[in-house]
């Protein structure tokens, strides 16, 4: 038996998507995110607040000249890397229930974190005006971490450590609303108790916030 999220989004809203259109609206709406954090938010103004008591000015110009020409390839690389995040949440999700004998097909969990992931963008971008209204003097490191709607925007940046704060970030709206989305998706099939859908979905978004917990720790520990 086939699946759309027709329930949890697309017929409610007079949407049909196909599958890529629906990722290449999804890799649009977050390639157009990065163009505009690229050009607005991560100035040579901006470096240099961030980075002027570790080096010199005309090393902070070089570094920004290169950050933009690397920067670059992150609009070549998008596409294989959003392929890469949706397939690994999708797959996540299914693993757990492949084990427990409940078959969800794949390809619409994949359409599933597909439309979730739309939401984390809104986030993007609700933060990118944020950002986009404050002075370069106002955006130090911690600021770029900084989510709306958040934990992390009740609290001083200043007075907390990068990793803390990024993860602070992570109870906000916009995950709350991610996770819904997927539980959603779930109980819509019909397959699958409510309880063991958010127990589901909690336990992944742990799992996640985790992993990214640990990898910024490792390269901030490997920069110190």
């Amino acid at each position: 038996m086939s699946y759309s999220l027709a329930h949890p989004l697309s017929e409610r809203r007079g949407l049909n998507l196909k599958t890529w259109q629906l990722f290449l609206l999804v890799l649009i709406a977050n390639m157009a995110l990065m163009l505009l954090y690229n050009e607005f938010i991560l100035t040579l103004d901006v470096y240099h607040n961030i980075l002027s008591e570790q080096m010199e000015s005309t090393r902070i110009d070089e570094y920004f000249e290169t950050f933009r020409k690397v920067s670059q390839w992150g609009y070549v690389a998008q596409p294989i890397l959003l392929l890469i995040q949706i397939t690994f949440i999708a797959l996540l999700i299914q693993m757990p229930l492949v084990l427990v004998f409940i078959d969800i097909p794949f390809a619409y969990l994949f359409r599933l974190v597909a439309w979730a992931s739309l939401l984390m963008t809104a986030g993007g971008f609700v933060r990118f005006l944020w950002l986009f209204n404050l002075e370069a003097f106002e955006i130090y490191k911690n600021i770029l971490n900084m989510t709306p709607f958040s934990i992390n925007h009740l609290l001083d940046a200043s007075v907390y450590p990068e990793t803390a704060y990024m993860i602070l970030g992570k109870f906000s709206v916009f995950e709350l609303f991610w996770c819904f989305v997927l539980y959603n998706g779930l109980v819509a099939t019909g397959k699958i108790k409510k309880e063991y859908a958010a127990l589901l979905i909690f336990s992944m978004w742990a799992a996640l916030l985790l992993f990214q917990w640990g990898l910024v720790a490792y390269f901030q520990g490997a920069n110190a």
